[in-house]
């Protein structure tokens, strides 16, 4: 590693655990400048935040540097803040006109680390099924500021100032005997007594039963590395769940993960979590083993250079502003990202290019259908 990046992880090693920074790897040249893009670029500002906190003042950024990480904190902090209370009022219309929502993701994972309003937030996910998928877009569509197109999976609707991912479909995998498993998984907890309740600022959500939710975490993030890439806030969420939760069942998620193709993404997000995140490997639920290091080391790469879901990376063209050049700019990209980065998940990169291509066409197709 670069000096910046051994600083950058020794950073957020103390902000995820709470642990002191090693103070030999800081002097008074110490580029503060080059650790706070890399933050921002990792969606990791509030938790290196926390870990610069334990360096002496001397060691620690000059203070017009620091007052704008501090802004930055504060606008993350805000933003937690305004996402929780939509959150809670979400839930109360769909509660009181009998949808019982299950919260994806964000803010319940936020809520494993030891600040939740120091991880950067984005938007809201909610499983709602296909049951009362349609009543849950009426009610959200009646104060509605706008919409994103809607794909297979969900619906996107911009609602007091947020953006709430009405879940039709939670997720699917590509690879078909993947998914099926992954289907039926979902079939047997939803809407049982098997989901977690959280307290999140007061309000009582609804999550995936924890052996689901902790393989979920991963799943999304692996999809995601296979189509656009994903930052290092993605890796250390599957950290801080595996690590605080209790009462976990690695077995359990070991099973999942294998029953849908995912032993070697566990394995090598597992070289990360643990050599660069500093999560003890008797959490992990698959262990790595010596060949996969080197693998480890070439996600760690692409995060690094692509940062949050692959949006920083050089290399990285434009997408088109047409919408059929658009949809073809994403097929090419997820493409040429399977073939490159298949090892992460070989099943999965095999089929994922042509079931982007089936989707997109049942969207287009139901479109046709709907308007005649």
């Amino acid at each position: 590693m670069t000096p910046i990046q051994k600083q950058f992880f020794a950073l957020v090693q103390s902000g995820l655990w709470g642990t002191p920074v090693d103070t030999t790897l800081f002097n008074i040249q110490t580029d503060w400048a080059q650790l706070y893009q890399s933050a921002k670029v990792q969606a990791l500002l509030g938790i290196t935040f926390d870990g610069m906190q334990t360096l002496p003042q001397e060691l620690r950024p000059k203070r017009e540097l620091y007052l704008k990480w501090c802004n930055a904190l504060l606008q993350i902090e805000e933003n937690n803040h305004i996402l929780n209370q939509e959150i809670a009022k979400v839930y109360t219309l769909y509660r009181a006109n009998q949808i019982e929502p299950v919260l994806l993701k964000g803010q319940g994972v936020a809520q494993n680390y030891r600040n939740p309003l120091h991880r950067q937030c984005g938007d809201i996910d909610l499983y709602i099924g296909p049951k009362n998928y349609e009543k849950a877009n009426k009610l959200l569509r009646t104060e509605s500021t706008g919409e994103h197109e809607e794909n297979h999976k969900h619906t996107c609707i911009h609602w007091h100032g947020v953006d709430i991912e009405n879940h039709r479909v939670l997720s699917r995998l590509s690879s078909p005997s993947s998914d099926k498993s992954f289907q039926q998984e979902i079939a047997r907890w939803h809407g049982t007594t098997a989901c977690r309740n959280l307290e999140i600022e007061g309000y009582q959500v609804t999550l995936p039963p924890l052996s689901f939710d902790v393989a979920y975490v991963l799943t999304h993030s692996a999809l995601h590395f296979l189509n656009e890439g994903i930052g290092l806030r993605q890796v250390c969420d599957w950290a801080y769940i595996l690590h605080t939760q209790d009462n976990i069942d690695l077995k359990e998620i070991a099973d999942l993960l294998q029953k849908w193709g995912l032993s070697k993404a566990a394995k090598i997000f597992g070289v990360v979590a643990v050599n660069y995140l500093g999560l003890p490997m008797e959490d992990l639920p698959i262990p790595y083993t010596q060949k996969d290091i080197e693998t480890g080391e070439w996600l760690l790469n692409d995060i690094w250079q692509g940062g949050n879901f692959g949006q920083h990376n050089q290399n990285r063209k434009q997408r088109p502003k047409g919408y059929w050049s658009g949809k073809w700019y994403t097929f090419t990209r997820a493409t040429q990202r399977c073939r490159e980065f298949g090892a992460l998940a070989p099943a999965e990169a095999r089929w994922y290019p042509l079931m982007l291509a089936v989707h997109s066409a049942q969207v287009q197709w139901n479109k046709m259908w709907n308007r005649n």
